[in-house]
């Protein structure tokens, strides 16, 4: 429990901050997409994050079934943030690690890739054009990858409390 109730609280954070400079304009905001589709989205690329490191080098994969509905707008568009963790499975350098998953999104036309330390971590934030953004830290003394997820931003159902878990 300690675990969500953390990772709940370092999403809203880091998307905030990561987010701040996008939250002004409305025309960020995917008026088409539905919740449903915001989730899987983002979840969808969590997994792919892992799947783009070396076979054998993730293991113990949880990804929470439940995320929490952020404020990406000064109109009340809200944004699905999520979370995966990993097993790292060896003494794997951040290289090993950050560095095989910035390179696996490198050049990719839907998102840009940047790269940085924080608290001695290493991690590499994804953002796309859409909005969304992946926000991926080793903890190496942990052997943990921790991915955070953003949705693009999107208006929510009539029937769907904002500040609720989905």
């Amino acid at each position: 429990m300690r675990r969500v109730v953390v990772s709940t609280v370092c999403v809203a954070i880091v998307l905030a901050a990561a987010l701040t400079g996008c939250s002004g304009s409305a025309g960020l905001i995917d008026e088409q997409m539905s919740l449903d589709d915001a989730k899987k989205l983002a979840q969808e690329m969590e997994r792919e994050i892992v799947q783009s490191l070396p076979p054998g080098v993730a293991t113990n994969i949880t990804q929470q079934e439940k995320g929490t509905l952020l404020s990406c707008s000064p109109d009340g568009a809200r944004q699905w943030a999520g979370g995966l963790t990993a097993t790292i499975i060896g003494d794997r350098t951040p290289d090993d690690v950050i560095g095989a998953i910035a390179e696996s999104f490198a050049g990719r036309d839907d998102l840009s890739v940047s790269r940085r330390e924080n608290q001695g971590d290493s991690l590499v934030t994804l953002y796309g054009t859409d909005q969304s953004v992946w926000v991926v830290r080793y903890i190496r003394s942990r052997a943990e990858l921790d991915v955070d997820s953003g949705s693009p931003c999107i208006r929510l159902p009539d029937d769907v409390w904002p500040g609720g878990s989905y």
